[in-house]
């Protein structure tokens, strides 16, 4: 796929593939196996600006990243824009990112009825406010991630990115589906193309993409700059080398059922191990009490991965039904290694 190095401020990417932010799914661990995997860049989990400001510790631990994640941004969300520009500048103190990305497309209750995430799109006002307060801030790069639009009778896609744009934001990554369509439905490339053709910053297409066919799609309906994979790329962090070496081997549908079943049994192994690791690195910091122990907790949120590395496999629904029980690296590992054994056999026939 041709695609050339993103430039934005400071900022270069050499292969514009990126992964995009996920509630749940993009901490260190996950977003260093994809760096290692060819991603060209990582962005933080969603990240309140008001937890920033009431100095939670959950909020902190939300912004930790393995050292040497780089190109990384973070990834923060709110409403208020003395509060989004407060927790800007405590983002660029960390002195642990590239740029700052703001979430003015999250579809999720809890998130929107904060007038937070894709609620800004029912008020480009606000969200300009927002953007531009915080261009002020910051002397890092900004990014915003949005959709093309919340419903049908709100702002349009056209809209939405000349505010972005005139507030002062360098860079734009858009989910080419409505607010209130979540992930269901068609994205519209098209739309992502006329924003494209209005915009002088550079763009993102993000939205169904889950292989390289996909992403090349994509690309050519849209002139967009680069991809942002999410859902495509949980269980699947082949799914950016495939796409950087074009699709030229047996991996090039970048589809989990096509990576070597020992070689899935390892990276769900190691992606483990790093969920412990990290897991151990954030109760050090913090003096609340452990309702978990470091690795009890990889267990409890490797649960959400596991569907997605096993997607295709003969018998999972055997250990899937088993995870809630599953509290330690070892059990969790004896009952992928049976599954693993049951698929090679299949194989064998």
């Amino acid at each position: 796929m041709d695609l050339k190095p993103l430039q934005f401020g400071s900022v270069t990417v050499d292969f514009p593939v990126l992964l995009a932010p996920m509630a749940g799914y993009t901490d260190a661990a996950m977003r260093t196996l994809c760096l290692e995997q060819g991603a060209g860049a990582v962005y933080t989990e969603l990240t309140s600006a008001e937890g920033i400001r009431r100095d939670s510790q959950n909020t902190f631990a939300a912004l930790k990243t393995a050292g040497g994640e780089h190109p990384i941004a973070g990834h923060i969300f709110g409403r208020d824009p003395e509060a989004m520009a407060e927790a800007a500048k405590y983002v660029e103190q960390t002195g642990q990112f590239d740029w700052i990305d703001l979430n003015c497309g999250c579809p999720v209750k809890k998130v929107v009825s904060r007038g937070a995430g894709a609620a800004l799109l029912k008020d480009l006002p606000t969200l300009g406010k927002m953007i531009s307060r915080v261009r002020k801030a910051v002397s890092l790069p900004l990014s915003v991630k949005t959709r093309i639009g919340f419903n049908q009778d709100t702002a349009d896609h056209l809209d939405i990115a000349h505010t972005v744009e005139e507030s002062g934001a360098d860079m734009i990554a858009v989910h080419a589906r409505l607010a209130k369509n979540f992930h269901g439905g068609d994205p519209d490339y098209e739309k992502l193309g006329e924003m494209k053709q209005l915009l002088n910053i550079p763009i993102l297409g993000n939205g169904g993409v889950q292989s390289l066919e996909d992403a090349e799609r994509m690309v050519r309906i849209s002139g967009v700059d680069g991809v942002m994979i999410g859902r495509g790329a949980i269980g699947n962090p082949w799914i950016f080398d495939s796409i950087r070496r074009g699709g030229t081997d047996a991996c090039d549908t970048v589809r989990p059922a096509s990576i070597g079943l020992q070689e899935k049994r390892e990276m769900m192994a190691e992606h483990l191990r790093r969920l412990v690791e990290l897991n151990e690195k954030k109760q050090e910091i913090s003096a609340r009490a452990k309702r978990y122990t470091a690795e009890e907790a990889a267990c409890i949120q490797f649960r959400t991965h596991i569907p997605y590395y096993v997607k295709g496999l003969f018998g999972k629904k055997q250990l899937l039904m088993k995870l809630a029980r599953l509290m330690t690296v070892g059990a969790i590992m004896e009952e992928i290694d049976r599954l693993v054994e049951k698929n090679q056999s299949c194989e064998a026939r």
